[in-house]
């Protein structure tokens, strides 16, 4: 018989002790990982967004009032309304990141739902702040501003943005003259919403109310990113068509090479590797026949059949011919998503509507994949990132 008869209890009640909390944590882990726990994570996301949105609303409207009652670099601003802008505008800046990288998140449901939660929180209660220096600010401008001064401000303004981007008519002159429809419409769709924009600021201007001026830096802002839109139409066309025999001839010859290694290596590659070859250089093929009037559309192709080449071929190419072939991929792709990236832009200008949330997060995630694509120095990356920034457009 043992010498301490209570060590036995003892020992049984630890035992069920562990087995209790054992079965605790795996009751809390299976909660976490649960699928009502991961709806209560997408229901949370959500409404972080459309937080977001409110905020990136209230930041807007804060930003085209500043320049509206002449406050942007005002000397005589108070200080608390200066930080309150920049505030706003880091905040609002740091919450799109923040739910670009939770909407990428695969973490426990449970955390993804807490850390939607404090975004959203963050979100309401700046957005709060931004509509209260709003009303300050305004307050302010009352006192400190006389309208025709505001109004005269706006004119200059006005004559500065017409200035600076000159006649969108000789660019699109040269468009009509060398492309066909597909390769301008863009360009001439913001020259029009650009006119219309202008002819908003003259109409809004007639008057020297608070309102007014708020529309007319509305209304110039959207003229001024549609002349820039039909420059960086002009410039992307004019390259593409640089680019756009050298590009078809190397993807030709790159073609050639794929059907060799599939052909040696059939099981390094998708079974049907050889019929995927043969429609993208018919694809190649045709584009290339329409490439003198169409060059934006010949790029488009040749990143395109480049990309299906790497899935049809797999792993059949060399690692040195992969890195090679990354490389002569690169230029082209990136070319691709950030003609994509400027249509999506000019198109949302030209609407002249603040676009969905939604629609502000794929662009957001767009310009930081087309980020990570220029600052990353190996070519196999880069051209990843380039090519899911142009996947994240496609839609346009």
């Amino acid at each position: 018989m043992t010498e301490v008869p209570w060590l036995v209890p003892v020992a049984v009640a630890l035992g069920v002790v562990a087995v209790l909390v054992l079965a605790v944590v795996v009751a809390i882990r299976v909660v976490r990982r649960s699928p009502g726990m991961r709806n209560a994570a997408s229901a949370a996301l959500a409404e972080a967004i459309v937080a977001l949105g409110e905020l990136d609303d209230a930041v807007d409207d804060l930003d085209v009032a500043f320049e509206a009652l002449d406050a942007t670099d005002a000397s005589d601003l108070p200080a608390d309304l200066r930080r309150a802008r920049a505030t706003a505008l880091r905040t609002r800046d740091r919450g799109f990141a923040d739910v670009l990288d939770l909407s990428g998140d695969t973490s426990v449901a449970a955390s993804r739902r807490d850390r939607a939660r404090q975004l959203a929180q963050t979100f309401r209660t700046q957005t709060e702040r931004v509509r209260d220096a709003r009303t300050q600010l305004s307050a302010w401008a009352r006192t400190h501003r006389e309208a025709a001064d505001l109004r005269a401000a706006a004119l200059r303004r006005r004559d500065a943005v017409v200035v600076a981007s000159g006649d969108p008519a000789p660019l699109l002159a040269t468009l009509r003259e060398r492309f066909d429809p597909a390769d301008r419409s863009e360009a001439e769709r913001a020259a029009e919403a650009a006119s219309l924009a202008l002819s908003a600021v003259d109409a809004a201007l007639e008057h020297d109310d608070e309102q007014h001026l708020m529309v007319a830096t509305r209304a110039l802002r959207r003229a001024a990113r549609c002349l820039r839109a039909v420059e960086d139409e002009h410039r992307i066309a004019l390259q593409a068509a640089e680019n756009a025999a050298g590009e078809i001839a190397a993807a030709r010859a790159e073609m050639t090479d794929a059907d060799t290694a599939a052909a040696a290596r059939p099981e390094a590659g998708a079974p049907d590797a050889t019929a995927r070859l043969r429609t993208a250089r018919d694809e190649l093929d045709a584009a290339a026949t329409r490439s003198v009037r169409r060059p934006r559309e010949a790029v488009a192709v040749v990143a395109r059949v480049r990309a299906e080449r790497d899935r049809a071929v797999g792993e059949a190419l060399t690692p040195r011919r992969r890195v090679e072939a990354a490389r002569a991929a690169l230029p082209g792709t990136l070319a691709c998503a950030r003609a994509a990236l400027a249509t999506a832009e000019a198109r949302d200008a030209a609407d002249g509507i603040h676009p969905p949330i939604a629609r502000r997060l794929q662009l957001e995630d767009a310009r930081r994949r087309l980020a990570v694509a220029r600052a990353e120095t190996d070519a196999a990356p880069a051209l990843e990132a380039a090519r899911a920034a142009w996947r994240a457009l496609a839609d346009d």
